[in-house]
């Protein structure tokens, strides 16, 4: 039996401090397939966390984008997260150990991971994995966007055909907090948002809101929270009029397109760059994201990194904008 890139990398990452269980990562990570409207959902459902999810769901977001593509029975894939929020990209709590940062004070603990453990899971996970399946899919791909659209969830709504988003949608990757403006791909940043916005977000760490997002190209319609189901049922049943064949050729068109403007090159900068930067080197002074985590939590050390910047250029909740 083929085993999982999570199998593979047991022996590289912090299995410890990771979640694994193809149960649990299947609970986070649903899936569902409308055979009547030709539509299959995927569906982020960790609300009590922000639908972030464990690194090794992410592959599992992957696979689930190819076996839509081969289902005849399914034209348009949509992306969605279950309560207030789209997603917020890989569980924090998680961060580092993939790539084999481990716990404790020993000095193997503290030990800095190689590069080739960092490669592999960059780009077979949390990179190419997932990205790579749904910009390439032969399949319409769809996000439906309420919220906070961050880390991974916002690669997904980059990667995909259609975003519809509600008016309280953010999308920005708090990559850029932890590790500097770096580890992207920079092709989808420069087609969708411009190469003045992608140096705008990610030199400042800001997050782009859903008007925004739409003026630039990012998001395809904001619609209020509740009309957003039914325009993505809208949209979707649209594109599901179209006969399988002619959708399947129409993107391959499009990507003949996308790779002759550099679409190849430019995503390997997402996991590529990624190496460099969590390889980064902190000066005194310096606001390191491993480290505060370690001494106050998670919460605290996100907290206290917002509280830096002025209110517009926060990550945390809306109305900490109108301070």
């Amino acid at each position: 039996m083929k085993k999982t890139e999570a199998e593979l990398l047991e022996h590289q990452w912090d299995v410890e401090n990771m979640e694994v269980d193809p149960e649990v990562l299947a609970k986070y990570v649903r899936y569902d397939v409308d055979e009547q409207r030709s539509v299959a959902t995927i569906t982020f459902d960790r609300p009590e966390r922000l639908n972030a999810i464990p690194v090794a769901a992410f592959e599992r977001v992957g696979d689930l984008v190819r076996e839509a593509e081969t289902d005849d029975r399914v034209k348009v894939i949509v992306f969605k997260g279950e309560g207030e929020h789209f997603g917020t990209g890989a569980d924090a709590a998680e961060l580092g150990h993939y790539i084999g940062y481990r716990t404790g004070t020993d000095k193997a603990s503290r030990r800095r991971p190689a590069q080739r453990q960092r490669i592999l899971p960059d780009r077979n996970v949390l990179s190419s994995g997932f990205t790579r399946p749904i910009i390439e899919s032969l399949k319409a791909t769809i996000c439906q966007v309420q919220g906070y659209c961050y880390g991974g969830h916002f690669q997904i709504a980059l990667s995909a055909d259609i975003v519809i988003a509600s008016p309280d949608a953010r999308f920005t990757h708090p990559a850029f907090r932890y590790l500097g403006p770096a580890p992207q791909d920079m092709y989808h940043w420069i087609e969708k948002v411009g190469l003045t916005t992608m140096k705008d977000v990610m030199l400042t760490m800001r997050a782009i809101g859903a008007e925004e997002g739409e003026r630039k190209g990012l998001v395809t319609k904001v619609v209020e929270r509740d009309e957003l189901q039914k325009w993505v049922d809208d949209y979707a049943d649209a594109i599901a009029v179209m006969p399988l064949d002619s959708l399947m050729m129409g993107k391959s068109m499009m990507q003949v397109v996308m790779e002759a403007r550099g679409k190849g090159l430019g995503a390997m900068t997402g996991w590529v760059g990624h190496g460099w930067a969590t390889n980064v080197s902190f000066d005194e002074g310096d606001w390191n994201f491993l480290k505060e985590r370690r001494e106050k939590g998670i919460a605290q050390a996100l907290a206290d990194r917002d509280r830096l910047v002025a209110p517009y250029f926060r990550l945390s909740d809306t109305r900490s904008r109108e301070e």
